[in-house]
């Protein structure tokens, strides 16, 4: 949290409170990650501090790091985490050109 965050105390008291029983979605740590990106803000600095203090429910952390490498590479926030979420051997059925960029297996909607 940044010092001049407003919301800081607040979080702050939540967090005593809770501490071990937090929970964050991927849909909250895409968020995050566009509210860093539009900002300037160090995007994997912050998944770093949120992932010390929540469990991430539907997704692991590995997976979030995974999508910071493809923003950080050119990739959209929702396209870095469609590559992260593949395993070895898995293929991606889309349409868009951006997949096979990153060297991902791609099967082709149009055809």
């Amino acid at each position: 949290m940044k010092d001049s965050d407003w919301l800081k105390k607040r979080a702050l008291e939540i967090y005593g409170g809770n501490g071990g029983n937090i929970y964050v979605t991927a849909l909250t740590v895409a968020e995050l990650m566009i509210v860093c990106k539009r900002e300037g803000i160090d995007l994997r600095q912050v998944c770093i501090q949120v992932s010390r203090i929540a469990k991430l429910d539907g997704l692991c952390w590995e997976d979030v790091f995974r999508a910071c490498d493809f923003v950080e590479k050119g990739a959209t926030i929702f396209d870095s985490f469609v590559m992260a979420s593949c395993r070895d051997g898995d293929s991606i059925i889309s349409s868009d050109k951006v997949y096979g960029k990153f060297g991902f297996d791609v099967i082709d909607l149009r055809g």
